[in-house]
């Protein structure tokens, strides 16, 4: 007969399993059973440490991973190579400070170039070597070298030539009498001359050519007219007496003559 075992023993062996514990006797939430049985599946317990809570996730996978191969630029087109200038340019160059123009001067066409600084005064004295007109301040305050532009009056010194390369006509002392013998001059010039509307002669070209624009649109001018017309010329002599006579007998001789 076999020994009996001792009552402690049995009890023991057939005894119900319990909750794990842990090493101090508290028991434990997951059972190491569990925990094997996680862990063999590949779940791997996580704290989340704001919460406190206990979450489940499975670890990433222990192949690295390869980094995508970097993007490759599409390839460029070979540089085209600047177009290059032609051989040859036709015609010269002008600086940019030039201007070709062509003027019309008492009816005649003058072809040259022109700085775009210059003074119709200054390309007809300097280039063209016309004497129709004179300066005398060079700051457009005294109307010595008063020309007409498309029949108006107009002071050449201050006047850019390069502006009146367009066709407009210009017209100067010159262009009034056939010679400068009294016989041959223009009506206007021959009342300045018999009437004495002139002493130095610097200011007479001028009030000549103000005197004939006025005279072309207002053939019966009165005295207030005849000072507003010549307002901007200058006579520094002070001969405006002969020269307001000068004006009426230039608009009677013009009258006769129409």
């Amino acid at each position: 007969m076999t020994e009996e075992q001792a009552p402690e023993e049995r009890t023991e062996a057939n005894a119900t399993p319990t909750a794990e514990t842990d090493d101090e006797g508290k028991p434990m939430n997951v059972s190491r059973r569990d925990f094997l049985l996680g862990a063999g599946t590949g779940l791997v317990v996580t704290a989340a440490g704001a919460g406190g809570l206990f979450a489940l996730r499975r670890p990433a996978s222990a192949t690295p991973t390869q980094a995508p191969a970097p993007a490759q630029a599409p390839a460029q087109a070979p540089a085209q190579a600047p177009a290059q200038a032609p051989a040859s340019v036709t015609g010269p160059t002008l600086p940019a400070t030039h201007r070709n123009v062509t003027l019309n001067i008492d009816g005649k066409s003058h072809t040259l170039v022109v700085d775009v600084r210059e003074s119709l005064w200054e390309v007809m004295t300097y280039k063209l070597s016309m004497a129709s007109s004179n300066v005398g301040c060079d700051r457009a305050q005294c109307g010595a070298c008063a020309v007409l532009v498309d029949g108006l009056a107009v002071n050449s010194c201050t006047v850019l030539a390069a502006r009146l390369g367009r066709g407009q006509k210009i017209m100067t002392v010159d262009s009034l009498s056939k010679s400068a013998n009294p016989a041959d001059l223009h009506p206007v010039a021959r009342a300045f001359h018999e009437e004495g509307g002139l002493q130095c002669g610097i200011c007479t070209r001028g009030f000549i050519m103000s005197t004939y624009a006025l005279l072309t649109h207002n053939p019966t001018p009165n005295e207030a007219d005849i000072r507003e017309a010549l307002a901007g010329n200058i006579c520094r002599c002070s001969e405006y007496p002969k020269i307001y006579e000068s004006v009426f007998r230039a608009a009677e001789d013009m009258r006769k003559k129409a």
